[in-house]
């Protein structure tokens, strides 16, 4: 789960070289395939793909539905628990972003999957589904690509959260080719796999708690999403996200965990860029505040989403 923000920010490159360096002598351990409280799930077609969702809870007069959307080298798991919270008075859907957990593409991965392509993917998959507004909930990478979405389809958000996601400005190709091509080679096998972590590097650089469980499901889903993890991420990179923030007309929750090493950084800017905004900070939680902290999560998810 080290990507280029903690090789280039936050630690740095020497710092998150030696930590894999000692990872590399760790025990890695990889955690069985989650099956999740969903009551069900299917694909979704879309050009050169599918995209795979799982729904729970029932449908409200008045409420559109939650639509969940996972971090870099994710799967849709990582909401499992705040999903069954959310869901016991709304609808919850959540989905393999493209390449990711059980989503499948045709070929190989492609240099970068833009955040605009993914964000258009999901509207597709919003018309067939049936879904003509959405509350929008993305963390990391499908944090990065609810921005998008919400910014040029802003009729199907009525609110939308952003979960310890790198908000940030555009990298040119230059520069993502020096950041993430020639800077991630400890990342990555020969293939273009993941690497898998040591569940204290999750410590040191997220702040993450309850490691050991992040950090082996993390390394299984990271194996899933194989070579899609370089490409996704180049996505984020080639995005100008902090402006396209102002393109933003939805409520918006920006949300952190209180041990947050990383992510938190981006707030000033997205604050600044945001129409309407709020902050709040999970207890007791790094970075992935969702696996970290699911009951404080969702109860902040839920207020702010009950909220008129």
């Amino acid at each position: 789960m080290i990507t280029r923000r903690a090789l280039n920010t936050g630690l740095g490159l020497t710092a998150a070289t030696a930590l894999m360096a000692s990872a590399a002598k760790a025990q890695i351990a990889f955690a069985d395939v989650p099956k999740g409280p969903w009551t069900k799930s299917g694909m979704v077609g879309r050009a050169g793909g599918q995209l795979h969702y799982a729904m729970l809870g029932t449908p409200r007069a008045g409420q559109p539905p939650v639509v969940l959307l996972h971090k870099l080298g994710g799967w849709m798991a990582d909401w499992r628990f705040v999903a069954a919270i959310l869901a016991k008075d709304r609808q919850v859907i959540a989905f393999d972003l493209p390449g990711h957990g059980d989503s499948k593409w045709l070929g190989a991965p492609p240099y970068i999957q833009s955040l605009g392509e993914t964000a258009a993917l999901l509207v597709g998959a919003f018309d067939e589904l049936g879904l003509s507004q959405v509350d929008l909930v993305g963390t990391s990478l499908g944090g990065c690509a609810a921005v998008p979405l919400a910014a040029f389809w802003p009729e199907r958000v009525r609110k939308l959260s952003l979960v310890s996601s790198a908000l940030g400005g555009k990298r040119t190709l230059a520069e993502i080719k020096t950041n993430i091509d020639e800077k991630q080679t400890a990342l990555y096998d020969g293939a273009g796999m993941p690497v898998p972590n040591d569940a204290q590097i999750l410590a040191k650089i997220f702040g993450i708690i309850h490691v050991e469980s992040i950090s082996a499901e993390g390394n299984s889903s990271r194996r899933q999403a194989g070579r899609w993890i370089q490409p996704s991420e180049r996505g984020v990179a080639i995005t100008d996200i902090k402006g396209t923030l102002a393109r933003v007309s939805a409520p918006t929750l920006l949300l952190y965990g209180d041990r947050d090493h990383d992510y938190t950084k981006f707030r000033e800017g997205a604050e600044a860029a945001l129409k309407d905004v709020r902050t709040e900070y999970v207890p007791q939680s790094g970075a992935f505040v969702m696996q970290d902290n699911p009951p404080a999560t969702a109860a902040i998810l839920k207020a702010w989403l009950d909220k008129a």
